[in-house]
């Protein structure tokens, strides 16, 4: 990459000094967004996340995310400088400091168009980490980050590639940075946000493409981590990483052909979205 946005100016990446930013320990907020289709599909979605963050810490919106029209028009800018015409993440962070808000706007491409699809299947276990559905600030990435970190250097070592979450309760929450659905007999079910489930910004969209696929969807907060192993299919959900196929939790394995039709559906929705 050649260029990024710096507190609003697109500036070659060699000409960037980090250190005003890291100086004094900041807090970081981040946001991966998905950028395809000649655009980026869930910009505003993502900018209203970034909003919603910073009103749970009482943390004053800067202008620049207010306007979310020059933002986007900057954005854009951007990748057109860099040449990036097909898909990848753009990669927002916010550094916060006595209140005080810089930001930085990195781009990684892709070499393929569509929304990212892995198919071949991740092996997954049950995390012995812990969520707590009464703390509504779990619905934030930020605050999941830790549990997410600590979530995956446990599965070093081990033949798998990601972890089920569960709350208090032993209820089935999220995969590590995704949201988790499940398919039994025409019925997509994904935990509620009462579980204490975080909310990435494609879990609604999910929702409303299995609806246009005549599925009946359901939320629940009270899915025990056994339902996981009844269901015909599973997969994992977030803009950063696309949709990734579950293969097995465990032993169990999974056959994957209404996750294929919702993946396909899915890049109609986000092409609608851009144009």
């Amino acid at each position: 990459m050649d260029f990024l946005i710096v507190n609003g100016d697109i500036i070659p990446e060699k000409e960037v000094n980090l250190t005003p930013f890291l100086s004094d320990e900041p807090f970081v907020i981040s946001q991966k967004i998905w950028f395809g289709f000649g655009g980026i599909p869930l910009f505003n979605e993502n900018i209203q996340s970034l909003i919603n963050q910073l009103k749970a810490l009482n943390i004053e919106i800067p202008e620049f995310l207010k306007n979310e029209r020059e933002l986007f028009r900057v954005t854009k800018r951007m990748l057109n400088k860099n040449r990036f015409f097909k898909s990848g993440l753009l990669n927002i962070q916010l550094f916060i400091n006595y209140g005080k808000i810089k930001y930085k706007i990195k781009a990684e491409p892709f070499n393929f168009q569509e929304f990212p699809f892995k198919k071949k299947g991740l092996i997954i276990n049950v995390s012995n980490i812990h969520k707590d559905s009464s703390n509504s600030l779990y619905q934030y990435p930020f605050y999941n980050e830790s549990n997410w970190r600590i979530a995956e250097s446990r599965l070093k070592g081990l033949n798998f590639q990601n972890s089920v979450l569960l709350n208090e309760n032993n209820m089935v929450c999220e995969g590590i940075r995704s949201n988790i659905f499940m398919i039994k007999d025409n019925v997509l079910v994904t935990p509620a946000m009462e579980s204490g489930c975080f909310e990435d910004t494609l879990r609604k969209p999910v929702l409303e493409v299995a609806n246009e696929l005549k599925m009946k969807s359901m939320e629940l907060s009270n899915i025990k981590k056994e339902f996981l192993f009844e269901m015909n299919e599973v997969f994992f959900v977030s803009e950063r990483k696309g949709i990734e196929l579950i293969l097995g939790i465990n032993n169990r394995r999974f056959v994957h052909l209404q996750s294929d039709n919702i993946y396909k559906k899915l890049n109609e929705y986000l092409n609608r979205k851009v144009n």
